[in-house]
């Protein structure tokens, strides 16, 4: 028995026989199409792909062909093959590779799946120029091992065979994770080489949440293991609105996509706390038109009847966007990005702003401004969205701000006077308090959000808006994790916005924990010298 860890994408535990997936490209194998008539035969087999997707409810996965497609035919790529009939598929893997590796070299984590993206299409289409099968089956209970899976992967797999997902590679937001997360398929993702001795056909456990795959497993674990199980059950089953609603707090869902609109269902949790719109900008060719938008907008009415909290446009720096010409600047976290992009490219701001006041959800809707550093940067949106709005003779929704930067939080005193309510985006504040890129694997000593210094920015923010009776929120990573939304809770927060999947175990350690907080317990976490030894003191003290 030998047993690796990685990192849990998908909760649950599964149990089964390994299968290697493999699609590596074999340069040696002959070409038996030309590139043109490949591309053209694979934006084909994609558009099937697509309409099958749609069919079965798979919306998510459609959208990324129609990414695909956009990539197929992207003249970035296109146009690097000239007027060239005869192209090697080593000159496509070229293309590809040298393409993706732009993206690669970005920091969020999006443009980075891009480029994973950028690789598969070009795979693809190597494949389909060798004319090389690449439908798949399994047997029951398969635990599929991979570098990565994109739909064009798993469009000819059976995934209701398959009882577990380990990737060698990919994110959190890669599609084969969203893939596993909608379909309830245990992932444990980033195990890189330490799965390459794995055999085809070896028994492997794998827990999707702690991210251990275990080779080999004695029962004595895999009874351990199914027990974990049927707690994990227990405490998603425990989550029931009745309860929920006895807790006295307020749970609100992040979205960012088209996919998570459509797959997201819930019997009770009905608001968004944090709705990314950028989505709706990337993996096209053209900005959004303000129809495009109100369609998003109306596929958002359609499935959240409570609060939705749009966030207007966070792009910039790092996250180029072609059709919007955007500079490239030697240091994007801290450059034109978020409101300061909007303000300076009314236009984009004007079209959005629009599309939200006009939209058949808008007396539910709370508009917030991200990467906001002054109060100037906030009462300038605030009149322009103001503006438009007496323009089209509508009222002005309620308007906040996202407390990611250290002036936004330091200030948050004079910020509560002036907003209607404010949402800390704990990903970035952590980020920029702590002088550590949250992208760089090397400093995550550094990146801890329960790090007191962190944890006092946070609870002035809340005091603040107590203070001055505006609501507050939020809707970065810590909401997701159950002691982090605990600190949280002593601090005083009631409204959290996380990821569905978060919900049923931020929920069990609130209900368990919210009467044994010791008194003066805030000002013991805000005393202490590091992130460990706040994470001691609630696990001594309470859990």
């Amino acid at each position: 028995m030998t047993s690796v860890k990685g990192l849990g994408a998908s909760i649950g535990i599964a149990i089964g026989n390994s299968y290697i997936y493999e699609n590596e490209i074999n340069f040696e194998s002959p070409m038996s199409i030309s590139y043109e008539v490949a591309k053209s035969n694979l934006i084909k087999r994609f558009k099937t792909q697509i309409e099958s997707f749609k069919s079965k409810d798979r919306t998510d996965e459609a959208e990324v062909l129609d990414a695909y497609i956009l990539i197929l035919e992207d003249p970035e790529i296109t146009n690097q093959f000239g007027d060239n009939s005869d192209i090697s598929t080593k000159k496509v893997f070229e293309v590809f590779s040298s393409t993706a590796s732009i993206f690669d070299s970005m920091e969020d984590d999006y443009f980075k799946q891009r480029s994973e993206d950028i690789i598969s299409v070009g795979k693809h289409l190597i494949f389909t120029m060798q004319d090389k099968d690449t439908t798949t089956t399994f047997d029951e209970n398969t635990i599929l091992i991979a570098n990565d899976l994109t739909p064009a992967d798993t469009s000819s797999m059976d995934l209701n065979k398959v009882s577990g997902i380990i990737l060698k590679e990919g994110g959190f937001t890669s599609h084969a994770v969203i893939v596993a997360k909608n379909l309830g398929i245990p992932c444990v993702i980033g195990l890189k080489e330490s799965v390459n001795n794995i055999l085809p056909g070896t028994k492997i456990a794998i827990d999707g949440e702690s991210g251990e795959v275990i080779q080999s497993p004695s029962e004595e674990i895999i009874s351990d293991l199914k027990k974990k199980s049927e707690t994990i059950n227990l405490v998603i089953s425990n989550f029931t609105k009745d309860k929920y609603e006895e807790l006295g707090v307020d749970f609100r869902i992040n979205v960012g996509s088209s996919g998570e609109i459509n797959n997201f269902e819930h019997l009770f949790l009905d608001s968004i706390g944090l709705f990314r719109s950028e989505f709706i900008y990337l993996d096209r060719q053209s900005s959004p038109t303000l129809e495009d938008q109100k369609k998003v907008l109306a596929e958002l009415s359609e499935k959240f009847k409570g609060t939705i909290v749009y966030r207007t446009l966070d792009i910039g720096g790092d996250k180029q966007v072609k059709h919007l010409n955007l500079p490239v600047e030697e240091n994007p976290f801290l450059g034109v990005r978020g409101i300061r992009l909007s303000l300076e490219n009314k236009e984009i701001f004007y079209s959005q702003v629009r599309s939200i006041l006009e939209s058949e959800c808008i007396d539910r809707v709370k508009v917030m401004f991200p990467m906001v550093s002054t109060i100037e940067d906030f009462l300038d949106a605030k009149n322009y969205v103001n503006e438009i709005a007496e323009e089209l003779n509508l009222k002005t929704p309620p308007l906040g701000i996202m407390v990611e930067t250290p002036s936004s939080a330091l200030m948050s005193d004079q910020f509560s006077q002036v907003v209607d309510f404010i949402s800390i985006g704990t990903n970035d504040l952590t980020q920029y308090i702590m002088a550590a890129d949250r992208g760089n694997s090397n400093l995550g000593k550094y990146q801890n959000p329960l790090h007191p210094a962190v944890l006092r920015a946070i609870s002035d923010v809340i005091n603040n808006c107590r203070k001055n009776k505006i609501e507050v929120s939020v809707c970065g990573e810590m909401a997701s994790d159950p002691i982090s939304a605990l600190a949280l809770y002593i601090l005083g927060l009631r409204i959290f916005s996380m990821s569905p999947s978060a919900a049923p175990f931020v929920f069990q350690i609130l209900e368990e924990s919210f009467d044994k907080i010791p008194k003066n317990f805030e000002d013991k976490m805000l005393s202490a010298t590091n992130a460990e030894e706040v994470t001691l003191l609630i696990t001594e003290n309470i859990l």
